[in-house]
């Protein structure tokens, strides 16, 4: 059987636990601790450009998927610089600069470019048709809440007099509710979440393409 003194104690020391915990989350989020602020100073330069270093030295058989006949970047490189990107503002010019070690060809640079240039693309192209579907599906969603709202107005006049039709008339008030408020979410909060992953995708479709030394 445990001892309350030492329960009341243990307690104590927990809640004094948790509030220098708290303390130590808070100081984080202070401006000289802030992590995002330093990967946004170390990244955006004096132009206002977010400059991505890329270092391709590290890729002995190139760059390209090896199942791509040398036509799509291998997806590793993709993933690097979107955890990179994630970080920083999504109104910033994102500027790629792919260090080959002064190896590469004017033509193998201009290969790799329009590869990072159409995958990126083709990802704001999907984003964007996802976006305009979802909006699509809301808008006929809303319509056809409303038209049987409009229904369950105009029965509940007809046969206000009939009393064994009003579960009818209810279940179709439900339906159009139900239509309503999943509109209602697919035009905030889906769409919403949408329209920032077109948003964020298209920082990266209007990306630049560079090759030299890393930027520091």
């Amino acid at each position: 059987m445990s001892n309350p003194k030492e329960t009341k104690e243990q307690k104590r020391k927990n809640k004094e636990s948790r509030k220098e915990f708290e303390k130590k989350i808070d100081r984080l989020f202070m401006m000289e601790y802030r992590y995002s602020t330093t990967f946004e100073k170390r990244h955006i330069k004096e132009d206002g450009k977010a400059y991505i270093n890329i270092d391709l030295t590290k890729c002995e058989d190139g760059p390209f998927s090896i199942y791509s006949y040398g036509d799509r970047v291998d997806q590793e490189i993709y993933d690097y610089i979107d955890q990179e990107v994630f970080y920083l503002p999504a109104d910033v010019q994102v500027v790629l600069n792919f260090d080959d070690g002064g190896k590469y060809s004017n033509e193998l640079k201009e290969r790799i470019a329009k590869a990072v240039v159409r995958h990126y693309a083709l990802d704001y192209e999907d984003k964007r048709k996802e976006l305009e579907k979802n909006n699509k599906i809301a808008f006929f969603t809303i319509l056809a809440g409303v038209i049987l709202l409009s229904i369950y107005i105009v029965l509940s006049i007809i046969l206000q007099d009939f009393a064994f039709n009003t579960l009818f008339i209810e279940i179709i008030l439900i339906i159009s509710w139900m239509l309503i408020w999943t509109s209602v979410e697919r035009f905030s909060y889906t769409g919403g979440a949408k329209r920032t992953e077109v948003y964020n995708a298209g920082q990266l479709a209007l990306v630049e393409v560079q090759f030299g030394d890393p930027i520091k």
